[in-house]
């Protein structure tokens, strides 16, 4: 049960701060929790909220983008030999020039 804010600040207001007859202690108490309450749920609530735009705006983002294309499927042996450097040549034991 949330204790009712306004009846606790006007007990508060009639609570006379004399020596003799200092703050109730449980009211004192019962404010603080209802103030830590308070705070904690804006906490709660700024988060929630940063997280709902956060979500939209990324879904956005990906709305924006272009969908790509189908893939063209091409054969892996023609891109090889469109990518063949001539000057790799195979390696021809005869060719050595060692003197033995």
């Amino acid at each position: 049960m949330i204790p009712d804010f306004s009846a606790i600040a006007a007990t508060l207001a009639q609570a006379q701060t004399s020596p003799s007859n200092p703050i109730d202690p449980e009211a004192y108490r019962q404010v603080s929790a209802l103030t830590l309450m308070l705070a904690l749920l804006g906490v709660v609530l700024i988060t929630v909220l940063a997280l709902i735009v956060v979500i939209r705006r990324s879904q956005r983002r990906k709305a924006e983008q272009p969908k790509p294309g189908p893939t063209k499927h091409v054969d892996a042996w023609a891109e090889s030999g469109k990518r063949f450097d001539s000057s790799i040549v195979e390696i021809n034991p005869e060719d050595d020039d060692f003197d033995e």
